[in-house]
């Protein structure tokens, strides 16, 4: 008596075969791994210009005011207000104009600018880094380091700045 069986076709092993249910499952892993780094750079992309949106105070954009009055006296160009360390300090960076006029300037320990808040009733002359008795160079550029008394100034905010009888008002807070 003879039997017959039927034999199935053999199918090719591995990933050459399209039809391999294990070569699919890879491809749509990867697939979705990929949308996943894609879909978490987006969202720290915007989160990081919604939150640069809301501070309002880092468009590179904004100039800084100048005083041709203040500059002519002290010898120097404010070019840059910023609260720095956790909103504990603020600097101060100014361009040396004159050399003379701004080795003066920066001797004044006993009167440091000071600056104000033009949102709130807060201000600071608290310097805790004042440059002095260095040589200073025409163009470049040094700064000043304030204690931020009583978080008296704010990123996004605008500061005016006095010395001497002098103002520069309306300076962006970065």
């Amino acid at each position: 008596m003879s039997t017959t069986t039927a034999v199935p076709p053999v199918q090719p092993a591995g990933p050459s075969g399209p039809s391999d249910p294990s070569t699919r499952t890879g491809r749509e892993g990867r697939a979705r791994a990929a949308l996943a780094v894609v879909a978490v750079l987006v969202v720290a992309v915007l989160g990081l210009l919604g939150a640069r949106a809301l501070r309002g105070g880092d468009d590179p954009g904004r100039p800084v005011p100048h005083s041709a009055a203040m500059e002519t006296a002290l010898g120097v160009r404010i070019s840059r207000v910023a609260v720095v360390g956790d909103g504990g300090l603020v600097t101060v960076s100014y361009v040396v104009l004159d050399v003379d006029k701004a080795s003066r300037f920066q001797a004044d320990v006993k009167h440091p600018p000071v600056l104000r808040s033009e949102a709130r009733d807060g201000s600071t002359n608290r310097v805790s880094v004042m440059r002095q008795g260095h040589i200073n160079r025409a163009g470049a550029t040094y700064y000043f380091v304030y204690q931020n008394t009583g978080g008296a100034l704010r990123a996004g905010e605008d500061v005016t700045i006095e010395y001497g009888g002098l103002r520069l008002e309306h300076v962006p807070v970065l």
